[in-house]
């Protein structure tokens, strides 16, 4: 067999042999979240990794395992790291302020079941596919917005209706999907 016809063998048989990860019933692939924003941030291309017991928050740096997320009819859900089988579900764990209102910030991350946090919000995730390059990763989204920020050394993961809200000294950073492949 000639070289040619291996390496024109081969890249059509490779791409038949990398599939995206699914798991069964969802809507969508597994895929990674991968952060991006301004250099003064520090995140370029950082996986969102959970942190913490039976809740987990999304940080970008630490040992904490790189999540994996799918959609499972129309809500944000992880794959637990300590047990492959075990859906959590995603949510920005907005809290109670003094006047009891909800505020209008709080942190990225996941719980299994339901939080006991009156204020965390579950449903209003979604993907927005980049209208420049559609092969690039769809951007994630809270409230139909981005609005995601880092901030602290951990690099924890925020969401803000506003920049002014919740913790200072935080930048703004998008979360981008990166498919989950075997």
């Amino acid at each position: 067999m000639k070289l040619s016809s291996l390496f024109g063998f081969l890249a059509a048989v490779v791409p038949a042999m990398v599939t995206a990860v699914r798991v069964p019933g969802a809507d969508t692939p597994l895929f990674y979240l991968v952060a991006t924003g301004p250099d003064s941030a520090g995140v370029n291309f950082l996986p969102v990794r959970l942190n913490g017991g039976s809740n987990y928050f999304a940080i970008l740096t630490g040992t904490g395992a790189i999540a994996k997320f799918y959609f499972y009819q129309g809500s944000l859900v992880a794959v637990d790291p300590q047990n492959s089988g075990q859906p959590y579900r995603a949510l920005v764990n907005t809290q109670q302020t003094g006047t009891g209102t909800c505020a209008s910030y709080g942190q990225f991350g996941t719980v299994y079941g339901s939080s006991s946090n009156k204020c965390a919000s579950y449903n209003t995730f979604g993907l927005q596919s980049n209208p420049e390059n559609s092969q690039l990763g769809a951007k994630l989204t809270f409230n139909w917005v981005g609005g995601f920020y880092v901030c602290g050394t951990n690099k924890e993961v925020y969401y803000k209706a506003n920049s002014a809200d919740g913790p200072t000294g935080c930048n703004p950073i998008d979360l981008y999907t990166l498919p989950v492949v075997e």
